[in-house]
């Protein structure tokens, strides 16, 4: 981190403010020390000089600086944000270029989806320069395009009225389970709440939907396993670990032991691309998928595939 000014009269820096962030996730001074190479001693005579301009101590003197004051507890939540802020400007810095196109999405939709929209935008709208960002938290995606860091972001995304937004298509989201468990289920969400379930994502939308729907009929279902994204659930379900909700185009590819649980009403969400303004890159990217439907030839064209693994 660098060691500019904040904006202000105070002369705290940056590199302060990292120092101290570390010193608590880390639990010690020394190994605060150890992270940035430099010693103990001059690690511990930042943090004096910090406490000297906040006129307040951050750490309890008592404890050998391991336990933090009220006042360093609220101060450390304050200069998370700034040290997390910083980093995230810095990688923009280092990251960004006028002539690349970058579009943020969800693993899955990265993996089934993108392949021929990408293709179609280097051959016929000649953009040479594409960076795909798969994210399995929805929150980080919309934050990201509010940064300005993405010029498209396309998923299940919450709406905004200061978006341009696209209306892509709907997905359908499938139960999936172990083939050898497949007739110990109905399709009722009675009986899916007593299986143990495994949830994909963070923040994913997908867990939320089970929550929803499962509330619906009056149950709860249980959350046993958690994992980063759609593609270790499919894993863990192969082992019969459990059950989970992932979409219906995450199944396309080689042959996996899943089978899908027929649901009396089936689970569909929609897909929108929205930017945050329409430039010349995001016109060409709507043009291409108003010409393809990528959602509707991708359903039609794996349908007989996904099928098979229904019993």
């Amino acid at each position: 981190m660098s060691e500019c000014l904040l904006p202000s009269s105070s002369p705290i820096t940056l590199r302060q403010f990292d120092y101290f962030v570390s010193a608590v996730q880390l639990g010690s001074l020394s190994a605060a020390a150890r992270r940035f190479g430099i010693t103990p001693s001059a690690m511990s005579q930042q943090i004096d000089t910090l406490e000297s301009t906040l006129g307040q101590k951050v750490f309890d003197p008592r404890s050998r600086r391991s336990r933090l004051t009220k006042f360093g507890r609220e101060f450390f939540a304050k200069a998370l944000l700034v040290v997390e802020s910083a980093g995230q400007a810095i990688a923009l810095g280092q990251t960004f270029g006028e002539g690349v196109m970058t579009v943020g999405t969800t693993p899955t939709i990265a993996q089934k989806l993108l392949a021929p929209l990408i293709y179609r935008m280097r051959h016929e709208q000649h953009i040479d320069s594409i960076e795909v960002r798969a994210f399995t938290d929805l929150r980080e995606i919309n934050a990201t395009l509010e940064e300005g860091a993405l010029d498209v972001a396309l998923g299940p995304l919450d709406q905004f009225s200061s978006r341009v937004v696209h209306y892509l298509g709907t997905e359908e989201l499938v139960v999936i389970c172990h083939p050898s468990q497949r007739s110990g289920f109905d399709g009722s969400w009675a009986q899916l709440a007593e299986a143990p379930w495994i949830r994909s994502g963070a923040n994913s939308d997908l867990t939320e939907i089970v929550s929803r729907e499962a509330g619906r009929a009056g149950v709860r279902v249980r959350f046993t396993v958690r994992v980063p994204d759609v593609v270790t659930a499919l894993s863990l379900v192969e082992y019969g670990i459990g059950v989970a909700l992932v979409p219906k185009m995450a199944l396309h590819g080689p042959a996996r032991r899943l089978s899908i649980i027929e649901l009396s009403h089936p689970i569909r969400r929609e897909l929108t691309v929205q930017a945050r303004d329409k430039s010349v890159q995001v016109e060409k990217f709507l043009e291409v998928l108003t010409d393809t439907d990528p959602v509707g030839k991708f359903e039609a064209a794996t349908m007989p595939e996904i099928r098979r693994h229904a019993p």
